[in-house]
């Protein structure tokens, strides 16, 4: 009887022992807080592209895509003696339209630069020569994009850790410390397209087209989690 008193003593006490230990760490791991915070930094435009296309069309297939070949290649030429305008060109198609019996070719030229007045010159003038205008855009450079992003993901971490003060001050606790910190910088950078409206295939000392640049907005998203602690 006395050797199962005390057996029940041992086991009551050791279970005491495994007890306080995980409650005293329990109670020291403190709160884990999750936030998440979004900047944004908004910057103006400086490369601007416009997109032409040379057409043609006729009763014979080999005609209508000798002219749009004809038509590229003066084209790329003006544009090749622009500094500053970088040229590339766009899908080429031909097909047959049946109902009226014609064969239409087609094939597009984007014009990209830094320098807004030599470009649209540049589109003014092939106008001139029959291209039409399907649109102009504006995007940020690669290096503006960079510091951009950079910027917002600064600004998101400062609002982040900012907020888990205050959160923490607010329960009577402090930030012990960071424990995980992810950060999304999206990279939007496709131009944005305005329509134009199309010129007359034979439209004769086309004035240039017109286009200002529209501030951009890049965001950068924040999550992180805190060790919040008394």
């Amino acid at each position: 009887m006395r050797s199962s008193s005390i057996s029940a003593w041992l086991a009551g006490a050791l279970v005491c022992a495994s007890l306080l230990p995980a409650a005293s760490r329990a109670q020291d791991s403190g709160t884990v807080l999750m936030l998440s915070e979004t900047a944004e930094v908004e910057r103006t435009p400086q490369e601007v592209s416009a997109t032409l296309r040379a057409e043609a069309r006729g009763a014979d297939s080999r005609t209508v895509q000798a002219q749009v070949n004809s038509r590229m290649t003066a084209a790329l030429a003006a544009a090749r003696a622009v500094q500053g305008v970088q040229a590339s060109t766009g899908g080429y198609w031909t097909t047959r339209q049946e109902k009226e019996r014609t064969w239409l070719a087609s094939q597009s030229l984007t014009l990209r630069g830094t320098e807004p007045g030599p470009l649209l010159e540049l589109a003014g003038a092939l106008q001139g020569q029959g291209l039409v205008m399907d649109g102009m855009g504006w995007s940020l450079s690669r290096t503006q994009r960079l510091e951009a992003r950079q910027e917002a993901g600064r600004l998101a971490v400062e609002a982040l850790r900012a907020r888990a003060e205050a959160v923490a001050q607010q329960l009577g606790l402090q930030v012990a410390e960071l424990r995980e910190l992810r950060l999304d910088a999206p990279d939007n950078g496709t131009p944005r397209f305005r329509a134009a409206p199309m010129m007359a295939a034979r439209a004769e000392a086309a004035p240039p087209p017109v286009s200002a640049p529209q501030p951009e907005m890049v965001s950068a998203t924040a999550e992180a989690s805190f060790l919040l602690r008394r």
